[in-house]
């Protein structure tokens, strides 16, 4: 079994507010190989009093109430929380074997190492979304990066972590579109779950001028199970505090093969989305 800790500022089901944090809770949760260790929360898309609430309300709708649920940073640069201990204890009390899957600010690791120096050298692995090459829009808007600019002090120590990490930037999510095609098949979820999903594509239709959104947290999600749906590239990521202030990456080809894996390329997407629904799909909601 993969011990991973899903460490996420989930807002699904609030009004306007992203859903791909709580797909790839479905996702976690729908993937028979996975031990779902805990969920740590942070600020991000929502405050983190909103991610908090909407997350444990989602592990109790689930049923899965065995599943630690616990609120962390609420601000760029705060101290260690709850969150930020309970992952430093269960790296220390499973060294090599915890991944942690981190799609929001990433100011919970930083507090786990600031409580435990050898916290990312008991990891397995981070698997991370964030940070563009070049600015992007989706559809007519201009869109912002908002994970590692969210807390870049965290981000910057992450990204220079001693533990293999693997970085899903904006650019490899563009690959991943979620259509009106793919929400058709979910005819196994309730109407309720499936109005959530809906409405996203809405709201991207009306304020995007696109038929789909894109399922960025679901890329770091897929690659902790399927590794093999991407083209690995390992790089140095060359940027300073300032570049990471709005989510610049800077990276360089690193020499035999050390720094952090940014792949660049999904293999197989018909096969990606196949993977997606066969968890989706043992997932009751």
């Amino acid at each position: 079994m993969e011990k991973i800790i899903f460490d996420c500022d989930n807002t699904m089901g609030l009004r306007t507010k992203e859903i791909d944090d709580g797909l790839a809770l479905y996702y976690l949760l729908g993937r028979p190989e996975i031990l779902l260790v805990g969920v740590t929360t942070t600020f991000g898309n929502g405050t983190i009093d909103q991610v908090f609430s909407q997350t444990q309300k989602m592990v109790t709708d689930l049923g899965r109430q065995d599943i630690p649920v616990i609120k962390g940073a609420g601000k760029r640069g705060e101290g260690p929380t709850e969150a930020a201990r309970f992952l430093a204890e269960k790296a220390a009390a499973f060294p090599g074997e915890i991944t942690i899957l981190a799609t929001g600010p990433l100011g919970n690791l930083r507090g786990a190492a600031e409580l435990d120096p050898n916290f990312y050298s008991n990891l397995k692995a981070i698997s991370c979304m964030g940070g563009y090459l070049h600015p992007i829009k989706v559809g007519r808007r201009d869109v912002k990066e908002l994970n590692l600019s969210a807390d870049p002090e965290a981000a910057f120590d992450v990204l220079n972590a001693p533990c293999p990490v693997t970085l899903m930037n904006a650019q490899i999510c563009l690959q991943a579109p979620f259509r009106w095609r793919d929400y058709w098949k979910l005819d196994f979820w309730s109407r309720k779950t499936r109005r959530i999903v809906r409405d996203w594509l809405v709201l991207h239709a009306v304020f995007c001028g696109i038929p789909n959104y894109y399922l960025w947290d679901l890329l770091p999600a897929v690659y902790v199970t399927h590794p093999g749906l991407f083209y690995d590239y390992q790089v140095v990521i060359q940027s300073s505090l300032n570049d990471l202030e709005d989510g610049t990456l800077l990276p360089e080809d690193s020499v035999g093969g050390q720094g952090v894996n940014m792949p660049v390329l999904i293999n197989d997407l018909d096969r990606f989305m196949e993977v997606l629904l066969e968890a989706w799909r043992k997932i009751s909601v």
